[in-house]
């Protein structure tokens, strides 16, 4: 008989720049403003015991509270307090002074890390007992957290809460970086952090009609519905070479810029499995969504050290019946030019442009989202540098969306490090109604 799992909390405590920071008001990219990305993102990363666990000075909460205090130094925009202005719909953060600082959890658990397969394949209800929740002030809200919870074996799980208009992914994964840097010993980052976020602020433009994301029009007979279903499914590696050469044979990618990804060959078989599961019908638009990275675009290219939004949602949109029918090679194809759009200069100041409208406007999607696939690459979460700061690196990085945005946003994931018959290939988080699921299931199982 398992053991019902229990979490404590022990303390909460503000942990304060440990060097003094003058007071300012610091404002944000037109990226960083997109009321599509106003979500809380969390991310759990999972840490094994160490070998021999001593005493108390063996547990990592010491050593990480003193590392956050130290890394608030450099990024002191995560100590300080972020609301909305009611006036233009901008983001506004003060930070500095003798105000401010990032909620530090401990928190405890009754069961061994095993016995929750290192979270692997783990539900979101359960995954949110390892996470905080971001503080709420006048007006606004503290943009990041920590919380550690230790388990009875010697492992422990650091679980953080981040406003995406503070960071995207690459971004979170050079601040988790940087904090078990610190962690570890080092004196001085490897990458210094800088704001810059004036860099990428467009200009809203009359004329131009503001296009929200959406556009699908495909409509499945399981919704709405209130019987979801979260999985985390493997993508074996073998499957995924497989499935490159079936691409590669039905069209020659030689002579591309880059060569066949990973992505775009899952992304694509995805799209499709998902268009079967749901029975979109045939005629209705599907489309799929995905972000492309804009660091190289900005001329000159943004700094390693950026750490704001620098990504913009690409679509490709489809009728169900094109999807149906295309091969694999032609949604890749079709992926390729999307992404090709979005590296051009031309095509970034007029989304820069277009998300001012959509902020000037207070837009929102509606209408029906049953056709749209929104698929992002979370494979680079916390993988820039080392996190061995004395437990060896993460086995598992876990993110967490809210139930709402999961049921549009699919993820895709690193497998666990724990399984090493999985080293190249993915995982693959997906939320859908329960009888859709098993068709979904199918499909991807006969990649085997």
């Amino acid at each position: 008989m398992s053991i019902p799992l229990m979490v404590e909390i022990k303390l909460t405590e503000m942990v304060k720049p440990s060097k003094f920071i003058p007071p300012q008001t610091l404002s944000f990219s037109t990226l960083d403003n997109d009321p599509f990305n106003e979500v809380i993102y969390k991310v759990c990363y999972v840490f094994k015991a160490k070998n021999v666990v001593d005493d108390a000075s063996d547990w990592p909460e010491s050593l990480l509270k003193e590392a956050l205090s130290d890394l608030l130094v450099y990024y002191y925009p995560l100590s300080g307090s972020l609301k909305r202005r009611e006036s233009d719909r901008k983001f506004q953060l003060s930070c500095g002074g003798d105000e401010g600082g990032v909620a530090f959890t401990v928190a405890t658990t009754n069961v061994e890390l095993f016995s929750l397969n290192y979270l692997d394949n783990i539900d979101s209800d359960t995954a949110l007992k390892f996470l905080p929740k971001l503080l709420q002030v006048e007006g606004g809200y503290r943009p990041f957290a920590i919380q550690v919870t230790k388990f009875e074996c010697g492992g422990f799980i650091l679980g953080t809460a981040t406003s995406h208009a503070m960071s995207d992914g690459y971004g979170a994964g050079h601040t988790m970086c940087a904090l078990t840097e610190l962690a570890g010993g080092k004196k001085k980052l490897t990458m210094t952090p800088v704001w810059e976020r004036e860099r990428l602020v467009g200009e809203p433009v009359d004329d131009q009609p503001p296009l929200a994301p959406g556009g699908a029009t495909a409509v499945s007979p399981y919704l709405p519905t209130d019987d979801w279903v979260t999985e985390r499914i493997n993508i074996r590696p073998e499957s995924i070479r497989r499935l490159k050469e079936a691409t590669l044979e039905e069209c020659d990618f030689s002579s591309e810029a880059q060569a066949l990804t990973t992505f775009e060959v899952t992304s694509a078989y995805l799209w499709k499995s998902r268009v079967k599961a749901l029975k979109l019908d045939k005629d209705g638009v599907t489309v799929l969504g995905f972000a492309t990275g804009i660091r190289n675009v900005v001329d000159p290219p943004l700094s390693d050290g950026y750490y704001g939004n620098a990504y913009i949602g690409m679509n490709v949109s489809l009728t169900v019946r094109e999807v149906d029918e295309f091969g694999i090679s032609d949604i890749v194809k079709l992926i390729k030019e999307t992404k090709k759009k979005a590296h051009s200069k031309t095509h970034l100041q007029k989304e820069l442009a277009n998300i001012e409208n959509i902020i000037k406007m207070n837009l929102r999607i509606r209408g029906k989202k049953d056709g749209l696939y929104l698929l992002t690459d979370v494979r680079n979460i916390g993988i820039f540098g080392p996190m061995d700061f004395g437990w060896n690196e993460p086995v598992n990085i876990v993110p967490v969306v809210p139930p709402e945005t999961a049921r549009t946003i699919n993820m895709v994931m690193r497998p666990s490090r724990l399984d090493q018959a999985m080293v190249g290939g993915v995982q693959i988080m997906t939320t859908l109604p329960r009888d859709a699921m098993v068709k979904f299931k199918e499909e991807i199982s006969a990649l085997d």
